[in-house]
């Protein structure tokens, strides 16, 4: 077998029906058919090889080695993995790394060998279709074809009419505390796969791998960078929302962040009981520090409500009756609702361009350009679908104002300031310059951003649901696609023209010039086209080995 020569195709469309089969018959609550379905994915060898290309290929984090050591493999390589893939009850252990978060605190992250994450994911096949066909309507973290946009929309549409009570709460160390014999219990499987998940959760984890190593064995918790480990916690919290279903309360939950809206006080005050209770049997509790009950149409001593969440702010403003809301009888309520970047996300992303800037003020401005656009490009597709429009403006004013300081630094002159700034046809005063080939290089601004109009998944909606065409569709309107790549999707279609395959939610995708520019091809629609990760990675592949031939 030859790793360029695999039809991935029918290994995928295998893979699919296989997972929509599953998705069907967790539905109807087969559950002895599901657990056949899923021993003959784990076992196939068609599974065992898409797992093994999308942890080695297509997987960004592939270049992050465990305690093996092993970040990249030749196609070789990967071949010879697929004799050691087996579900059973054997693990290595973890490599933890420490990163820092926003807030200054720790974060660690367990890193398994590359050998365990392909078992994760060829598990993740066979019990993700299993949990997405139960999973609560208002869970959105890190599910196929669910983001943080239709959380915020979750919780626009529950203030668009009044304001509510909210509670804003914090579950303290949820990934580093959950506990094993609780999270075992509430996996609905078989013994093979219970007693597999049971070995990563037991793992050592090693502290200091290039240095002393320090083994720590773990009583709770589930490593957090693990390929299964967020679907893991979101088995775990799984039956909150059906906890506290009441009429006129409500709950949106991204991972182990959630607020609960409620339209009376004391509801709320019965809802974070049960929650409470509810968490306890995980050894989980709610943070006091962090948790707190705010109304999201008050103000006090002239100080914004509202509340903050998934980096977006939520309020309700006293308004007169030209833009209030109506509520469901038509009578006008005198309130309406907004939402917003918060402060924090603000003030986070100018600090971050801030320290970019003084961090490569000594080098090129194509490099400073290169550094900056990703940043600004990245953060205003985020939050261009929410009331960002003042906000997009505040931020480009103040990189323009940290812009012209470093380029009075740059040029040691006054006079050489404006030799970093070009004129276009639409604005003056752009930041960048022309090539060698008379081409503009120029830094994308805030306020370039449109803001758009995008659509709620709609209730227990999932891709495992063969609506195929459905959920490729939603591509195009998902805001952590530029517009170029969203502008493709709908003209050209959301297939991989080389695999035909649709594109999912979890695809990489790849914008591929169809004539090389190196040979004169342009970066026109027409000489454009869209393919997935690992089919650009072969297209590329055969046109190096093609100038190879010619050369020799």
């Amino acid at each position: 077998m030859i790793w360029k020569d695999i039809d991935w195709k029918s290994k995928q469309i295998w893979l699919t029906k296989l997972q929509l089969k599953i998705f069907k018959l967790s539905k109807e609550e087969d559950m002895i058919a599901v657990f056949k379905l899923q021993k003959q994915l784990v076992n196939h060898e068609n599974a065992k090889l898409l797992a093994i290309r999308k942890i080695t290929q297509d997987n960004l984090g592939k270049r992050t080695a465990g305690v093996d050591g092993i970040s990249k493999l030749t196609p070789a390589a990967r071949l010879e993995l697929l004799k050691e893939i087996r579900i059973g009850n054997q693990t290595d252990e973890i490599r933890r790394i420490t990163i820092l978060k926003s807030n200054g605190k720790e974060r660690h992250l367990g890193i398994p060998t590359i050998r365990d994450r392909i078992k994760q994911c060829l598990l993740k096949f066979a019990l993700e279709p299993q949990y997405e066909a139960v999973f609560e309507l208002n869970s959105y973290g890190f599910r196929p074809g669910r983001n943080a946009n239709d959380a915020r929309k979750a919780i626009v549409k529950c203030l668009q009419r009044t304001p509510k009570f909210i509670l804003d709460a914090d579950i303290k160390g949820c990934f580093d505390e959950i506990s094993h014999s609780s999270l075992l219990r509430k996996i609905n499987t078989f013994s093979l796969f219970r007693d597999q998940i049971k070995v990563w959760l037991k793992a050592g984890i090693l502290i200091n791998f290039h240095n002393s190593k320090t083994e720590i064995l773990p009583e709770s918790g589930t490593p957090q960078g693990g390929v299964i480990s967020p679907l893991l916690a979101n088995i775990a919290l799984h039956g909150m929302e059906k906890l506290i279903r009441k009429r006129g309360v409500y709950i949106v939950r991204y991972a182990d962040d959630f607020l609960v809206l409620c339209n009376e006080k004391l509801d709320l005050i019965e809802a974070k009981q049960k929650i409470e209770l509810f968490l306890s049997e995980l050894n989980l509790e709610l943070s006091k520090d962090k948790t707190r009950i705010i109304h999201s149409g008050l103000i006090h001593n002239n100080v914004k409500p509202g509340v903050n969440f998934l980096g977006f702010n939520f309020i309700n403003w006293k308004v007169g009756i030209h833009r209030s809301a109506k509520d469901s009888h038509g009578n006008f309520t005198g309130w309406k609702g907004q939402c917003q970047p918060s402060v924090d996300s603000i003030r986070n992303h100018t600090l971050f361009l801030k320290d970019t800037i003084k961090k490569f003020s000594g080098l090129s401005q194509l490099v400073l350009i290169s550094k900056l656009a990703p940043i600004i490009s990245g953060w205003t597709r985020y939050f261009s679908v929410c009331n960002a429009t003042k906000t997009f403006s505040f931020c480009s004013m103040r990189t323009y104002n940290l812009l012209q300081k470093w380029s009075k630094k740059k040029s040691k002159s006054s006079k050489n300031v404006s030799s970093h700034w070009i004129s276009t046809q639409t604005s003056n005063w752009v930041f960048g310059f022309k090539d060698k080939n008379e081409d503009i290089v120029k830094l994308y601004r805030h306020d370039q951003t449109n803001i758009v109009s995008t659509t709620k998944v709609k209730g227990s909606s999932s891709p495992y649901d063969g609506r195929i065409v459905y959920w490729s569709k939603k591509l195009s309107s998902n805001n952590k696609y530029g517009s170029l790549l969203k502008t493709l999707l709908k003209v050209k279609g959301p297939r991989c023209e080389k695999c035909k395959l649709y594109f999912t939610d979890s695809c990489i995708i790849e914008m591929d010039h169809i004539v090389p520019k190196n040979l004169g091809g342009s970066s026109n629609w027409d000489n454009l086209r869209l393919l997935h990760g690992h089919c650009h990675d072969e297209v590329h592949s055969k046109y190096f080995e093609s100038k190879v031939r010619t050369k020799s």
